[in-house]
């Protein structure tokens, strides 16, 4: 039998179980209000039970070029939607 996905159990029931985790992010000064104001905006809307895209344009080829420590190891996913580059990830 093989493992169930992720975030669920064997019965394909979904664990509501909570995971604290960290990140270390590194990026220009610049840029971390509105990286910070994206995960703010995140959180708000969980609390209020809103559904919303949240977005943030990633300037690659610019100077937005942030660094991410990753401590605790989750299954890459994929992207709901993929399309031209731009990827959208499914919270909901």
């Amino acid at each position: 039998m093989s493992e169930p996905e992720y975030g669920y159990d064997e019965k394909g029931m979904v664990e509501d179980e909570e995971v604290t985790f960290t990140i270390k992010c590194t990026m220009r000064k610049r840029w971390a209000p509105q990286f910070v104001s994206m995960l703010r905006y995140m959180q708000y809307l969980g609390h209020i039970g809103s559904s919303r895209c949240v977005s943030l344009f990633s300037d690659g080829d610019g100077d937005f070029r942030p660094d991410f420590e990753i401590y605790t190891e989750f299954p890459e996913v994929k992207p709901y939607i993929e399309q031209d580059g731009n990827r959208y990830y499914d919270a909901g």
